[in-house]
């Protein structure tokens, strides 16, 4: 059995802490100079800031909750908290796409006259800003999806800060409706990060078998397994975000060989396949239980 990551590490949550503290009180400075100015752009961008507080929030207290203990009517305790997290955190990014695409093209047909150098000061706070977080993210966003699509918003929010600072260098020679275009991109961005985090939450939560898994090579691996006459009932699903599980039936010709049967099945599974967990029932012929086909992937689909 391969261990996970604690997903409630200290460290994560240390990390999530700081990051929300710095992008709350630099998306009060920032929503401030979006009003005093007018600018689109800016605006998109303190609104994403204000929906990075709340991903990350929303993974602060998903974390928190993914530590609890499983209990007698939650087995796998509050593991699957990280992965609805994800999901919220991902139609958050789709609500602010759709809304930054409609002022976009508003504003693209009605530009307004804006100062140039309050958006280079905040484009390249931004930057600074979103350079920290980053570093701050990347370790946890590796083991987790729910903190993946925290550092997501944060990476849109990098390439929002490019775009101002890109927009305030035309405006600076008038061009106003650069501002527009600049909230415009930044848009398309955020829709195709939402579009991922929403795909792989969902992938996940309807029990997919895990993208590295293909399950006809389990099938075909585990028919090697000297005395397996056959296979079913297999199944592979990811829990949360670095733990996957796999269970299966194999009918073998000798159950006095099932010990040694079972410790191959595992190793196979443990070494090969890197299942967090697995579980294995051996059958004789006589008495397969194949009569439940509800579940029972249909092997020539593979």
């Amino acid at each position: 059995m391969h261990m996970p990551a604690q997903h409630g590490s200290k460290t994560n949550i240390k990390a999530l802490w700081i990051s929300v503290v710095l992008i709350f009180l630099y998306f009060i400075f920032e929503m401030t100079v979006a009003v005093l100015t007018g600018s689109l752009a800016l605006l998109a961008d303190a609104l994403h800031e204000l929906s990075t507080v709340i991903a990350i929030s929303i993974s602060l207290y998903a974390l928190s909750l993914a530590t609890r203990a499983p209990t007698k009517t939650k087995t796998f305790g509050y593991l699957r908290i990280e992965i609805v997290a994800a999901f919220f955190n991902g139609l958050l990014l789709l609500g602010m796409a759709i809304f930054i695409l409609i002022r976009g093209f508003q504003r693209a047909f009605n530009p307004i006259e804006l100062p140039a150098l309050p958006m280079f000061i905040v484009g390249i706070g931004g930057i600074g800003l979103e350079i920290v977080t980053l570093v701050l993210l990347y370790g946890g966003q590796k083991e987790s999806l729910n903190i993946r699509g925290s550092f997501w918003h944060v990476i849109n929010a990098f390439f929002g800060s490019i775009a101002i600072i890109v927009a305030a260098t035309f405006v600076l020679f008038d061009i106003f409706v650069a501002d527009a275009w600049a909230g415009i991109v930044f848009a398309f961005i955020l829709l195709y990060a939402s579009y991922g985090i929403i795909r792989d939450s969902i992938f996940i939560l309807i029990d997919s078998v895990p993208k590295n898994i293909n399950l006809a090579d389990i099938d075909q691996d585990l028919l090697k397994i000297e005395n397996v006459i056959a296979t079913h009932h297999i199944h592979a699903r990811v829990v949360s975000s670095n733990i996957t599980t796999f269970s299966g039936h194999l009918v073998v010709k000798d159950l006095g060989k099932a010990e040694d049967i079972l410790k191959k099945t595992k190793e196979l599974l443990d070494e090969k396949y890197k299942f967090t967990l697995s579980t294995i029932q051996i059958e004789s012929e006589e008495l397969a239980e194949t009569d439940f086909k509800k579940l029972e992937y249909k092997k020539e689909n593979r």
